[in-house]
């Protein structure tokens, strides 16, 4: 049912482990997938491999991000629920139940009745689920925004994205955000990586910050001059990059982090 006005919007995440045999497909146990609900602070893989009895060293790679939306009665209330759900492939010996659309289509558990009641969290902890784009053109350029004064990081050369609205699919967020940042007509395509961000601040309302990041390359088929759209916000300046100018370039925490990722999953 869809929430109705008035309703308390609130956000949730979980993470979920496909296991995944050579040949991409999947083993659904009978009892289905093992997943987790991620909390504030949580190394969203490092809860699965715990929960899933794995080797610490097992290794995981991000294959999907899902959203979902639903309204729940909690309590009294009625909670307008956006849940990002998480999901890794992890390898596996076993036969093979499921191709992998079949099992990311399967029902999702912990379900939003599940997930409805909170944290308890101080006012000054702040958590964060944001989207950025490894973002191309057909001549192999990298477009790269320029963060504005008075913002973490002010200064530095950053990944185009932001934080993902409610209601809003990853994809559909990082489309907006490079509009916004760059005045490109982007398409989100494949998933890079999921990173985990936790640290802690002397200054300012909120000492207590942890993120998940998700990193998706987007390509730009028809690339014109980057002109940043938005007024006032965080983004300075935006333009196009080649591979040899990266070296020379300031770059963002999150810009050195989506940058390692996507060489990491480069094939060979």
């Amino acid at each position: 049912m869809s929430a109705p006005t008035g309703a308390q919007p609130t956000r949730r995440a979980t993470a979920h482990l496909l296991p995944t045999t050579p040949d991409g497909k999947v083993h659904v146990p009978g009892d289905g997938l093992v997943s987790v609900r991620i909390a504030f602070g949580d190394d969203p893989a490092a809860l699965l491999r715990a929960a899933a009895q794995l080797p610490p060293a097992t290794p995981l790679a991000a294959v999907d991000v899902r959203t979902e939306t639903a309204a729940v009665r909690h309590r009294g209330d009625v909670l307008d629920m956006h849940i990002d759900r998480l999901y890794y492939a992890a390898p596996t010996p076993l036969p093979a139940t499921h191709t992998l659309d079949r099992a990311l289509a399967l029902p999702r558990r912990p379900g939003p009745a599940e997930l409805a009641p909170d944290e308890v969290l101080p006012a000054t902890a702040l958590r964060r689920f944001a989207v950025y784009g490894l973002v191309t053109d057909p001549v192999g350029r990298l477009l790269l925004s320029r963060i504005a004064p008075g913002y973490p990081g002010e200064g530095t050369w950053h990944l185009p994205g932001g934080g993902v609205d409610h209601g809003e699919t990853v994809r559909a967020a990082l489309a907006r955000e490079i509009a916004e940042e760059s005045s490109q007509t982007a398409r989100p395509g494949r998933l890079i990586a999921v990173a985990h961000h936790h640290r802690l601040h002397s200054e300012g309302p909120y000492t207590d910050i942890y993120a998940l990041w998700v990193f998706l390359h987007a390509h730009v088929p028809h690339p014109t001059p980057a002109r940043v759209a938005e007024t006032d916000g965080s983004t300075a300046d935006a333009a196009w990059f080649t591979p040899e100018d990266l070296p020379h370039l300031r770059l963002s925490t999150t810009a050195r982090r989506g940058l390692t990722s996507l060489l990491a999953s480069a094939p060979g």
